[in-house]
């Protein structure tokens, strides 16, 4: 699986409207399989754009849907946790300050808005939900156009600084959604586990901030 390019971009773009210049000089990444491997079904195509600049990483989702899965009383608010019980895109984010390969950051929007993070220990099976990272959400859904889309930005303070221009993190890229309500967990780079788990560090591909 190929490394992402997350492209500089000096005024990040605060919209779900994806047809600005600022989102059209990303490069397009596809979550085109599932955790397995398998390809995504057409009718969740799912298409991710990556810019940064000195402030924040920040990652347009773009996703195809027929039928949502989200709370009907959502308060953007506050944090929402087991987000990932609905439907929702994920980002885990390891910049070369952690601690070890398996310790990393978990970023999660739903189509509502709502979000949650994480810092996340695999070694010790641990996760900090105290942790605040600062993220910012958008979200907009078109039940005509069967698609809905989420901005996340993410304060390179929750990082312990940002990276230099050329710098290599790692990471992966996911969503769950439901067709003909069975459960999908799609994925940029397979996990390859025997059940639904992303939680897997070494399935992590490089993010090369251009």
């Amino acid at each position: 699986m190929h490394g992402i390019e997350v492209h500089y971009q000096p005024a990040l773009p605060w919209t779900t409207t994806f047809e600005t210049a600022e989102w059209e000089a990303a490069p397009v990444v596809s979550l085109a399989s599932n955790w397995k491997g398998d390809p995504t079904p057409l009718e969740l195509e799912t298409t991710v754009r990556l810019l940064w600049n000195e402030e924040a990483l920040c990652l347009g989702f773009e996703c195809r849907y027929t039928e949502l899965d989200v709370d009907e009383a959502p308060d953007p608010t506050i944090e929402r946790y087991a987000l990932w019980d609905r439907d929702v895109c994920e980002a885990f984010i390891r910049s070369p300050r952690e601690a070890h390969p398996r310790h990393y950051r978990e970023f999660e929007v739903a189509p509502t808005g709502q979000w949650c993070d994480l810092i996340v220990d695999r070694d010790r099976m641990w996760a900090d939900w105290e942790w605040r990272s600062g993220m910012r959400t958008l979200a907009r859904v078109e039940p005509r156009a069967h698609r809905w889309w989420v901005v996340m930005a993410l304060p390179f303070t929750a990082f312990g600084g940002a990276p230099a221009r050329g710098e290599v993190w790692q990471g992966n890229l996911f969503r769950i959604s439901r067709l003909h309500g069975e459960r999908h967990y799609l994925t940029y780079s397979p996990t390859h586990t025997e059940v639904p788990n992303f939680h897997v560090a070494e399935s992590f591909v490089d993010l090369r901030f251009r």
